[in-house]
């Protein structure tokens, strides 16, 4: 297998030693991982994912993944690892366990967190099966020997689309408050990660209440924050939410990074309203942000790049051109909230505790320095709280805005993030 990239360029080139777009999962099982047993439903899962099993290789300027012969690294550490070199053999994606925790390290240029979900749920599959010796139903699993569908790994980006502009509405492309330049915040180039949990059915409950989804409450909630710790302001704080392009590009198996975003500004007359309404407000413009045509007019600004990428000469000119556009992208808004949505494992839950996910794209070599990064399984929603600063500011307030709103939660730790390094041909 030899396939040019298209869509997976963007990331590539905005890739740098400083911001290396890649994340972890990690999954806190309620038993030790057994190494053997890991081993095992690697090996089976990775038959069943060839677009998966592969290196990325440069020839001359061309950019593309090619099969990779070697086993996918089963790795016993939970220390920080690089992808795409020899400690990986050359993969973009890894599986690291420490105790009775599993990490999943992935390259954002091979798959977003929709996209290597179906893999994740064949790992457990076998994992658990093998490790518990128990039957567990396969219903909507992919299984080793069964057929790949070619919507799995072909790009729907990569479909021509008309020219013409059809969103309902112009997305916020103005400078907003920077937490860098608040006073509160010192930048420093270490992590630190607040994990939380909240109860899911209480959470949902008061989601209902105030006419809001989870990732939208978030949103709102961290909106209010920075602005109450920055009554100086003269910018607003704009929150960014990621959106799932899947849909828009009727392409649900897709597994590559399609994750785009609408903004949400808190400011004028929204700051003055009360929280059900401002909750309706954020809704109503993610609405409208996340309509198909506004996702689609976001695949042909994706496509315009890519053109302008072939006209380049060298890689240094296409890591210059998306590393600068990123940055000027990332001064039209203050934070960033992700929700891959629900796990759905189904019965596979029971064996598992805690789910988080851990981006480097938070960094603030190109990025806002805060993000919030959500999951959900057996129960409860996670909020990885994931900062680039020491203070405490920003989450003392967050928790104080959950009890104000008698919101049950847990802090379940406080770490650095150890999401992985990555080593490209470029």
């Amino acid at each position: 297998m030899k396939k040019p990239l298209f869509s997976e360029l963007r990331t590539i080139y905005e890739t740098s030693a400083a911001d290396p777009h890649t994340y972890r999962l990690t999954i806190k099982l309620k038993d030790l991982v057994d190494g053997s047993v890991l081993r095992r439903a690697a090996d089976q899962t990775m038959e069943r994912y060839p677009y998966f099993r592969v290196k990325l290789c440069n020839d001359g300027g061309c950019l593309f993944f090619e099969d990779n012969p070697a086993p996918v690294p089963v790795l016993h550490t939970k220390k920080r690892i690089v992808l795409g070199g020899a400690q990986t053999a050359g993969h973009l994606l890894a599986f690291c366990y420490w105790k009775n925790r599993l990490y999943i390290d992935v390259y954002h240029g091979l798959a977003d967190g929709g996209g290597i979900m179906p893999l994740l749920k064949t790992l457990f599959y076998y994992y658990f099966s093998d490790f518990y010796e128990v039957t567990l139903s396969s219903e909507g699993i992919r299984l080793s020997g069964s057929a790949v569908s070619p919507e799995e790994w072909e790009d729907p980006a990569e479909r021509p689309l008309n020219k013409e502009r059809s969103g309902l509405a112009a997305k916020w492309d103005q400078p907003a408050f920077q937490i860098r330049a608040g006073g509160i915040a010192r930048i420093t180039p270490d992590s630190i990660v607040y994990n939380l949990r909240i109860p899911e059915k209480e959470f949902m409950r008061f989601n209902i209440s105030n006419d809001g989804s989870p990732a939208t409450i978030v949103a709102l909630i961290l909106a209010r924050v920075i602005d109450r710790l920055h009554p100086e302001k003269t910018l607003p704080p704009v929150i960014a939410m990621c959106v799932n392009q899947r849909k828009a590009l009727r392409s649900p198996l897709a597994h590559q990074s399609l994750v785009g975003d609408v903004r949400l500004p808190y400011y004028g007359r929204i700051r003055e309203l009360p929280f059900s309404t401002q909750a309706t407000c954020f809704r109503g413009m993610v609405t409208l942000q996340s309509d198909d045509d506004m996702v689609l007019d976001e695949i042909r600004e994706y496509q315009s790049l890519m053109e302008h990428l072939k006209t380049l000469g060298s890689d240094a000119e296409r890591q210059a051109l998306c590393q600068e556009r990123m940055r000027q992208l990332s001064g039209c808004f203050t934070a960033t909230v992700s929700y891959v949505g629900k796990a759905s494992f189904g019965e596979m839950e029971r064996y598992i505790q805690e789910n988080e996910a851990l981006p480097s794209t938070a960094l603030p070599s190109s990025h806002v320095p805060l993000t919030v990064e959500m999951s959900a399984v057996n129960g409860y929603f996670f909020l990885n709280f994931i900062q680039y600063f020491q203070e405490s500011d920003y989450f003392s307030a967050f928790i104080r805005e959950l009890r104000d709103n008698a919101l049950d939660y847990d802090v379940l730790n406080v770490a650095e993030a150890r999401y992985p390094q990555i080593e490209l041909p470029i």
